[in-house]
């Protein structure tokens, strides 16, 4: 009877142990999408200090997220929840142009890059 308990215990505490290990590992994951976008000219020039704005329809009204590019013409977003954006890119240099281009930020803990060309 003693060495049943034991057994009984034993399979107990594994199943415990896989539990937690379990619980543990997807709590840790990275659930935020991560995109960047890059805005050159029409000569394949990095434009810094762009203005750059993700957009995608949602129930609740369009979901917004603007940035500028930084000295290699970059943008980074960080995003909670996963979406096809549009890309819209502007600078003041280049007055009544803009780039436009499709992110697609759909898979969490992924990396997505698109390039934007204002013309």
């Amino acid at each position: 009877m003693k060495t049943l308990a034991t057994k009984i215990s034993a399979v107990i505490a594994v199943i415990a142990l896989l539990s937690v290990v379990f619980v543990s590992s997807s709590c840790n994951k990275d659930k935020t999408c991560h995109g960047k976008v890059t805005v050159v000219d029409t000569n394949g020039t990095a434009i810094s200090g762009a203005t750059v704005r993700l957009a995608a329809p949602s129930v609740s009204g369009d979901v917004v997220y603007d940035g500028t590019t930084d000295g290699s013409g970059m943008a980074s977003f960080d995003v909670k929840l996963p979406a096809i954006f549009d890309v819209t890119a502007t600078h003041p240099a280049y007055a009544g142009e803009e780039g436009v281009g499709v992110l697609r930020l759909d898979e969490p803990g992924k990396d997505a890059e698109v390039k934007v060309r204002i013309q």
